[in-house]
Order: C-alpha cells, then sequence, then structure tokens
C-alpha cells in the first residue's frame, strides 16, 4: 500500500475520504466564512454589472470620466511609485547599516528605526505643513533674513504637492521595507562576499552585483507593500489636495451621493492593486534565492570606521529625526500650549472605542487564521489552499473601496431585514448592519485577515507533520493534536498576528471615515477631522495616543523577535 495513502486514511479515519460532523462543520463554517470576507469585492462586481446590463445612465461617473478621471488616476500612479523610490532610499542604507556592520548601538538603532511605522502619515503631514508653507516659521525667517516680500522672490519647495505626500508615506511607510531588507541581508552568506573580494570586485559593485541582487524577493514584497500602502492612502492626499482614485471615491458617496460611482472608481482601483500584485509576481517567477546561513553572526559584521560610523549615524538619526522625533516633539509643543483643549473628556472615550474595536478585530482575524490554516493542515486539498488565498484578497483592496463593497450587501440586508419585521408587525431596527460598529469591525477583519494568515502560515510550515502523525498514532484526536501539539508552538505567531493586526485597526483611517456610526468616533478619525480642518493642534495628544498605542506592540514585536538580529 502506498505508505502517503496509507497515512492520508490513517489520519483521517476513512476510506474514502469522509469526515465526521466536527470537520464537516468545519469545512462548511470556513467556506461561508471565505465568501464573507470576498463580499465587498463581489459585491462591487455585481453592482456594476447589473447597472451596465440595465442601462442605468451614471451621470456623476461619465462627468469624472470626461474631465478628471485620467488627472486622478496619474497622481495615484505618481504618489505610490514616488513614495516606493523615497523609501528605497531610506530603507536600503539603514538596513544595509543595521545587518551588516557592527557597532555600539547596533540593535538600539534598529528598534528605533522601525518606530515610524506607528506615525501615521497624515500627521507628519500636517506638521511639516506648519513647518514649510509659506506662513510657517522657516519661510518666515527666511523673509526676514534676506529681505523678501513675496513667494515670486524666491523659490521654497511647496510641501502641498505630489512630490510633498510622497515623502510624507514614504517616511511613514519604510520600516515595511526595512524590516524585510534587515532580515534577508543578514541571512546572506559572508562566503559570497568573500569570493567577489578575491575576484577584485570593490565594495560598491559586490553591494550592486551580488548583495543586493540577492535580496530581491524582499525588495519586491516590500515594495509592492508601500505601493499598495500608497495607492490606498486618504488622509495625505486630502490634506495636501493632491486627487488620487481614493480621494474620488469618497467624494463619488459623500459629496455626489453615488453609490454606483464610487463602485465604479473602486472597481478601477481593484483592477490597478491586482496589477500591481500580477507584476510582483512576475518579477519573481522562476526565480529562487540560496543562502548557505541562516543568519549573520557578529563575527561576520564589519567593524566601521570613524568616517563610516559618522556616516551611518548621520544618515539614520536624520531619518529617524524627521519621521518620528521632530512630528513627535511638535505634537507635544501642541499639547502644552492646548492643554485645555486636548483634555475634554471624549477624548478617553475615542480612545476606549479605538481599543476595543482594534481588540475584537483583532482576536477575530487571528482566530480565522488560526482555524482556515488548520484545515489546510489536515486536508491538504486545493480547495482549502483557495480558501486560504482567498481570505487574504481583503489586505489588496484600499479601505475605501472596502468601505463601498461593505455598504452595498450591509445595506441590502438592513432593507431586508426591516421590510421583514414590518410584515411581522413587529418595529423596525434601523441600519443595524451597514450603521453600527459591525461594519467597522467586518471592514478591519476582511482588510487585515491577510497579515494574520501570513504569520499563522508561516509558523504552521515550521511545524513537521510527522508530530501529528506520531499522536494520531497513539489515538489522540484532531482536536488533542491541535490543543496539545500545535498550538504551543503557534503561540507566538498568533501574538504576533495579534498585534500586528491591532495596530494596523488603531491607524486604519478611510474605512473609519467611511464605516463610522453617527456620532462614534475612532482615535483616526478624531484626530483627521481636527488636522483636516487645519486645527491639529487640538488634537495633538489624540495623535500621541495613536503613536503610543501603535508604538508599544512595536516594541513587544521586535522583543519576541530580536533573536533574529
Amino acid at each position: 500500500m502506498n505508505n502517503k495513502r496509507y497515512r492520508f486514511n490513517f489520519l483521517t479515519r476513512s476510506p474514502h475520504n469522509t469526515y465526521g460532523r466536527a470537520f464537516a462543520f468545519l469545512k462548511g463554517l470556513t467556506t461561508v466564512g471565505t465568501l464573507l470576507l470576498i463580499l465587498p469585492a463581489l459585491s462591487l462586481i455585481y453592482l456594476v454589472i447589473t447597472s451596465t446590463f440595465s442601462g442605468e445612465v451614471d451621470d456623476s461617473f461619465n462627468e469624472i470620466k470626461a474631465t478628471v478621471l485620467n488627472h486622478y488616476i496619474l497622481n495615484s500612479l505618481l504618489v505610490m511609485l514616488g513614495s516606493v523610490a523615497v523609501a528605497l532610499v531610506l530603507a536600503v542604507p539603514t538596513a544595509w547599516w543595521c545587518s551588516r556592520y557592527q557597532f555600539k548601538g547596533r540593535k538600539l538603532l534598529q528598534v528605533l528605526l522601525i518606530l515610524p511605522l506607528a506615525m501615521p502619515a497624515y500627521v507628519s503631514g500636517y506638521i511639516y505643513t506648519e513647518l514649510l508653507d509659506f506662513a510657517g516659521p522657516i519661510q518666515r525667517w527666511l523673509r526676514l533674513t534676506f529681505e523678501w516680500q513675496r513667494p515670486s522672490d524666491y523659490w521654497f519647495f511647496d510641501v502641498r504637492s505630489v512630490s510633498g505626500a510622497c515623502i510624507m508615506l514614504a517616511l511613514a511607510l519604510y520600516p515595511y521595507l526595512f524590516l524585510l531588507l534587515t532580515n534577508a541581508f543578514s541571512k546572506q552568506s559572508p562566503q559570497m562576499t568573500a569570493a567577489a573580494q578575491m575576484l577584485g570586485a570593490s565594495r560598491r559593485r559586490i553591494f550592486w552585483t551580488v548583495q543586493l541582487p540577492l535580496v530581491r524577493p524582499a525588495l519586491v514584497i516590500g515594495c509592492s507593500l508601500i505601493a499598495m500602502e500608497a495607492l490606498a492612502d486618504f488622509g495625505t492626499v486630502q490634506l495636501f489636495a493632491v486627487s488620487t482614485l481614493t480621494t474620488a471615491i469618497y467624494d463619488a458617496w459623500l459629496v455626489y451621493g453615488s453609490l454606483l460611482t464610487a463602485a465604479k472608481l473602486s472597481l478601477m482601483m481593484l483592477l490597478l492593486v491586482l496589477g500591481i500584485l500580477w507584476i510582483e509576481k512576475l518579477s519573481r517567477r522562476q526565480q529562487q534565492y540560496f543562502t548557505e546561513k541562516s543568519a549573520t553572526d557578529v563575527s561576520d559584521r564589519a567593524e566601521p570606521t570613524t568616517k563610516q560610523l559618522c556616516i551611518i549615524w548621520g544618515y539614520a538619526l536624520t531619518v529617524l529625526g524627521s519621521a518620528l522625533l521632530l512630528p513627535v516633539g511638535y505634537l507635544f509643543l501642541f499639547v502644552l500650549d492646548y492643554w485645555h483643549q486636548n483634555t475634554q473628556s471624549q477624548l478617553w472615550q475615542h480612545l476606549l472605542s479605538s481599543i476595543g474595536l482594534a481588540v475584537i478585530a483583532a482576536s477575530v482575524a487571528s482566530i480565522i487564521a488560526l482555524v482556515w490554516n488548520q484545515e489546510q493542515r489536515i486536508t491538504l486539498s486545493k480547495l482549502s489552499s483557495i480558501k486560504l488565498s482567498l481570505s487574504s484578497l481583503g489586505y489588496v483592496i484600499p479601505g475605501t473601496v472596502l468601505a463601498i463593497g461593505l455598504l452595498i450587501p450591509l445595506g441590502s440586508a438592513d432593507l431586508m431585514l426591516n421590510r421583514l419585521l414590518i410584515q411581522f408587525d413587529l418595529p423596525r431596527v434601523g441600519l443595524i448592519l451597514s450603521g453600527s460598529v459591525f461594519a467597522l469591525i467586518m471592514a478591519y477583519v476582511v482588510r487585515f485577515s491577510a497579515i494574520a494568515n501570513g504569520s499563522v502560515q508561516s509558523a504552521y510550515e515550521q511545524i513537521p507533520r510527522h508530530q501529528d502523525d506520531a499522536a494520531r498514532m497513539l489515538g489522540a484526536s484532531r482536536f488533542k493534536v491541535f490543543k496539545d501539539i500545535n498550538l504551543p508552538q503557534l503561540r507566538p505567531a498568533v501574538f504576533t498576528a495579534f498585534l500586528l493586526v491591532f495596530i494596523e485597526c488603531i491607524k486604519e483611517l478611510p474605512a473609519s471615515l467611511l464605516l463610522r456610526p453617527f456620532d462614534f468616533e475612532t482615535l483616526s478619525t478624531y484626530v483627521y477631522q481636527y488636522a483636516s480642518d487645519e486645527q491639529l493642534e487640538h488634537a495633538a495628544l489624540g495623535a500621541l495616543l495613536i503613536i503610543a498605542v501603535s508604538m508599544l506592540p512595536l516594541l513587544l514585536l521586535h522583543r519576541q523577535n530580536k533573536g533574529v538580529s
């Protein structure tokens, strides 16, 4: 008898691949759950197709298409590509130095350089607008010093521009690329560098022809992640008056009041994101990268010269100061100057609301990751693999697109429910789905389940299957194998998944703006409302709370994974 067939039949305890009631329930649960997770994308496609075949005229979309649609698309591409370019400049040198050089304070610097991930880009954007605008302190000083009177008398960088938006987004997003590259550079074998040196290659040539190409997978993944995040950004581009597809979707729903227009623009944006993913996969097709060493030892790292050390610390502190220290310092000054406005009682309610929503969404996403990956581990079937992939689709859907995709089915469900209640002479419940925190939690879960899936899936792949087989041979049930063998080894990954989703939920803005219930605020929407009204100084404490609440999980994550470096 074939060993693989024997093991499979033994583990399932079935001669015809039939499963018990519990496992049948698990399969049904994951199937229904997957459909719910891809519901936003399906609803967008359904609405656009039905409106097209019904001949419904969409005047708002036709007007946008005839006038500004090309401008929206061009700005979206410029913001996306510009953010990636600036992030490369920030992340590649710092990741290289932290992974290939040994110097005092290296580990501390490595921790500090990931902390800007806690800073919302639109908050940094507001701070730099205050500093660099025509009425800001820097330009005022220049005019007083050189006796300039009008803007035409001199040139100064316009922060409220596409370039300014790219820089702000890169300062907030470069830690994604930094983390991936630091890990990739650390795992390179020093023998490759030694071989290149023996052939007479200079350090610069070794970096560009040997070391950098070997981290291409991490580089491509990091750039793709930053590109999708930049494309999905709403707060920064709206603050800088840069019209993109994201702002167009927001205006189509809240200004034009056209759900169909918003759905069409959302579908266009979704296709653009899928195009990015296709290019990313195409660039890595049939390419494999090998290393002979799991991590760079301390002895393998070079000792920098005094000049190199000055460059390393000077550049790294400039990046850190621009991305985190300067904005945080400015926010502290705002809090001191506007203490009364910043300490209103509603702020703490918004903080508790944000933490509560983030905890619920992170818990649900972590459970989903466990259940979906457990089914895949047991069945090894193509269907379970497809369900696992589809459950991660939400991460590539921008927040505004996701919000519109959820409003369509949840609004329809509310309408049907209220009609049903009327037929039975029962009181209507109103917008119990689309107008409550349920929609917000569902948006968070759909959007960030991919993060939890990635963490748990990688941990599952490191657990040998023969452990499960041995336990099953001793008569343990699947649940006992999961509880006593798999789960203890998965706890660090589940904890990581929870923290990552928690951070993203705390900072999430576009979906929160569109789906929040009436008279309900999260910290992000609360701070953004003041920033968009150019009164961030009144919500500076709220911005600091976002940073602090996001920074604590980042420090916990680094502490858990510090063995890597």
